[in-house]
Formats: structure tokens, sequence, C-alpha cells
């Protein structure tokens, strides 16, 4: 998990939000990665993206491992609305070699329409490796994390429903190079985000 914070996150903030993430079940490994960090980070993965950023354009982070993955996505929901966060984003760790199934969650916009659902719903179905498309509706959502957050600490008690939303869940076969597809749909009207999780996530 990348907890993205904001940019003019106080120190008071950084320090509410990293003691929030280390008290949380199934959190591990939590560390901070400043902005340079992230600059050198960048600079050795993506350097073409560099070109007119300085280390101060880069967002700070803590980066964490969620070791239980019924209650990831959970987690994810609750951090993401501490003061200082911008946002929580869930990925499969980095392994080798990666596992030819992965999990993907596509979150809906709040305010997405019943035509911007159905397009984004036609464009998973297309994908040439999408099994098990599920729709789920944000209280279904609220309802299963609730159940999986059971015994799980506090982590129930501080989900709220406003923090779900409608998805798209689905089963995607990765090819040998590691492509999914899923970018594409990530810029569609109407879609919120678009995570990679392990398929146990689901």
């Amino acid at each position: 998990m990348t907890v993205l914070l904001d940019h003019d996150v106080t120190a008071a903030q950084k320090s509410v939000v990293e003691q929030r993430l280390r008290a949380m079940p199934s959190v591990e490994g939590v560390a901070l990665e400043t902005r340079d960090q992230a600059y050198e980070k960048m600079r050795n993965d993506s350097p073409d993206l560099l070109a007119d950023l300085d280390p101060e354009d880069l967002p700070e982070s803590l980066r964490a491992t969620v070791t239980d993955a019924s209650v990831a996505e959970a987690v994810g929901l609750v951090i993401g609305t501490v003061d200082g966060v911008e946002w929580a984003v869930l990925k499969i760790a980095d392994v080798d070699p990666l596992p030819s199934q992965i999990g993907a969650i596509v979150r809906l916009e709040p305010t997405a329409t019943a035509e911007q659902r159905a397009a984004v719903e036609k464009a998973v179905r297309a994908l040439p490796r999408a099994e098990s498309i599920e729709f789920e509706n944000r209280d279904a959502a609220y309802e299963r994390l609730r159940k999986q957050c059971q015994g799980k600490g506090d982590l129930a008690a501080q989900l709220d429903s406003q923090m779900t939303r409608a998805s798209l869940r689905l089963q995607l076969a990765v090819d040998g190079k590691g492509r999914t597809g899923l970018p594409e749909i990530g810029r569609l009207d109407g879609v919120e985000a678009v995570q990679l999780v392990p398929v146990s996530m689901l």
C-alpha cells in the first residue's frame, strides 16, 4: 500500500497518519518516502517523466505491507479519509514470476451515471482476458467489508458507508509482459480508480 500525503501536509498530520497506519490490523513495514527519495526512484524507473519535475513537485508518501488480503481494501478506505492523506493505493507486491491471475477493482465515481456505468462495464467485458466480472453496489461493498473486518480490532467501526463505492470486480489473466489493458479503463468517464489486487481480495 502507498499512502500519498497532501502536498501541504503538516508534520503533525504526517505523524497522525503514520500512527493510524501502524495501528491498523495486519499492517507491517510502515516507512516514509520523502520527496527526494520519490524523485530518485522515479529517476531510476521512469526518467522520461522527470523533464519538468523537481523533487518539490512530488508528494511524500507512506509505504506499508498489508499481510491479510481480506482487510486490505478496508485499511485503504479508512486511512484514505485521515487528514493529510491525498490518496491510498493498493497494489500487488512485486513478485517474480508474476501471478498468472490477478484481481482488479474498477471503482466508480459516486456521481457516475447509468450510461457511464454501462460504458465502463462494456469496456471491462471487452477485455480479452477478463473473467468472473461482477458489479457490486456501494451498500453491498460496505456490508462485505464490515463482515470481513469483524474481529480485526476496531477496523469495522472505523468504516463508513460513505467511504465505499460501486465497483466492477474481476479476475484477469496476465500476459507474459504483465499487461492487462486496464489503464484505458481508468481513463473512462465515471471511473474513480482502478486497482490491481490479489485475487483473494475479490
